[in-house]
């Protein structure tokens, strides 16, 4: 039965109501006061987050801006950026094993896009690479322990992505002209943490090994986030606004409620979200397209984990629809030629995607697994079984499915 549309109409009218609205203004417009505040005391802001990553004793990740940006510039970028390039992007998509069919078959697939600017005799790719795995044991031998099959494909299929995009960008390396690696979602892999060392080191070892070739073919790879819901910069500004000599959250607030701790920016506080501060912020300055926050390094825990050059920073940039949040790894953000381009090149692609990284949409065009893709493949498999004489049945609860009686 479809859902009932006036019951939801019925809601939706409760919601978004102008005191709901009012509240958020009123916050923002207090986190963006304490946000002036700090950056016109750089050097106390620097200060009380680099002791309080040292302390290791606040209950949050926060930002640290990057000690060779100033923290408050804005960088405009290049207004009519021109210069010949190829950007290559990943995406993947999968199907999951099911316990509800004849099969614990998956399939991880990678949609794989090179598209080159300013430059009429390289060739685009538009492609897909799929891969079918037996069983979440054919695509990984090792036994983790409390990591579930869809944790294993999925992660799997990050890594693909990944590797992927590496093949793709040594293959448009013969040109000898620029390229750009880019991913869609984060490269702070924080989601590991809850799984056994084993597999972190498993992961993080073929993750590092694909951003190191990058590295090493002096290609910049960077990731973009778009409706970020970071908010990393306003934990840095809580510890910017701390009341006590020194951030131990546990042993200082500890009995005080996440709304109305002493660091918040006003009493009743819910944080407002990164991007929304710095569009306040981008436009207050009358930032221009393109323009791009200072860079500022993650304290994420995982990323004690990663190799130096690649522990991950960050920056915010505005790309004509939306303040999108930018990750790269060191070795990119302390290349200045570099950093440049991956501004330039992100402006421009969001230009020509309508807001959005055309190479990225037109890889997760390539990528996506309908619902009649995913029937096909499980026929496949069935008809498959047939040849060989092997049993097929569904479970009752998925026949069921799509079966209705009423």
């Amino acid at each position: 039965m479809p859902i009932d549309l006036k019951k939801v109409i019925t809601q939706i009218r409760n919601l978004g109501t102008q005191d709901l609205k009012e509240t958020n203004r009123t916050r923002l417009e207090e986190t963006f006061k304490l946000f002036e505040k700090a950056k016109g005391e750089k050097e106390k802001l620097t200060k009380l987050v680099v002791e309080a990553e040292h302390l290791g004793k606040s209950g949050f990740y926060f930002a640290i801006p990057d000690n060779e940006e100033e923290f408050g510039m804005i960088f405009e970028g290049i207004k009519d950026f021109s210069n010949s390039h190829v950007v290559v992007a990943t995406d993947g998509s999968q199907i999951n094993p099911s316990s509800h069919e004849f099969t614990s078959a998956c399939l991880i697939n990678t949609g794989l896009i090179a598209i080159p600017y300013y430059k009429k005799d390289i060739p685009v790719t538009l492609a897909s690479e799929p891969i079918a795995y037996s069983s979440t044991e054919e695509l990984n031998p090792n036994y983790f322990e409390g990591v579930y099959d869809e944790d294993l494909i999925s992660y799997e299929r990050t890594l693909k992505e990944v590797e992927e995009l590496v093949k793709l960008a040594k293959s448009y390396k013969k040109y000898d002209i620029p390229v750009l690696a880019l991913l869609d979602g984060t490269l702070i892999h924080w989601h590991l943490a809850k799984f056994n060392s084993f597999f972190i080191e498993q992961f993080l070892a073929r993750f590092s090994a694909a951003m190191n070739e990058l590295k090493s073919l002096n290609i910049p790879v960077a990731s973009f986030l778009s409706n970020s819901r970071s908010n990393d910069l306003i934990n840095m500004l809580k510890i910017y606004n701390c009341k006590f000599e020194s951030v131990d959250c546990k042993k200082n607030c500890s009995t005080f409620n996440s709304r109305n701790l002493p660091c918040n920016p006003a009493p009743d506080y819910n944080p407002v979200l990164d991007r929304k501060l710095i569009e306040k912020y981008f436009i207050s300055t009358k930032a221009p397209v393109g323009s791009r926050t200072s860079l500022f390094k993650s304290n994420s825990k995982i990323l004690k984990m990663y190799e130096e050059d690649l522990k991950i920073y960050f920056f915010y940039i505005n790309t004509g629809t939306e303040i999108a949040r930018v990750e790269l790894p060191k070795y990119v953000a302390k290349d200045k030629e570099m950093l440049s381009f991956v501004q330039n090149a992100i402006t421009l692609q969001c230009k020509v995607g309508f807001g959005y990284p055309v190479t990225l949409s037109e890889a997760h065009h390539q990528a996506v697994v309908t619902r009649k893709d995913r029937e096909i493949f499980y026929d496949l498999i069935k008809n498959q079984n047939l040849k060989t004489n092997s049993k097929v049945q569904i479970s009752n609860k998925e026949l069921r499915k799509r079966i209705s009686f009423v």
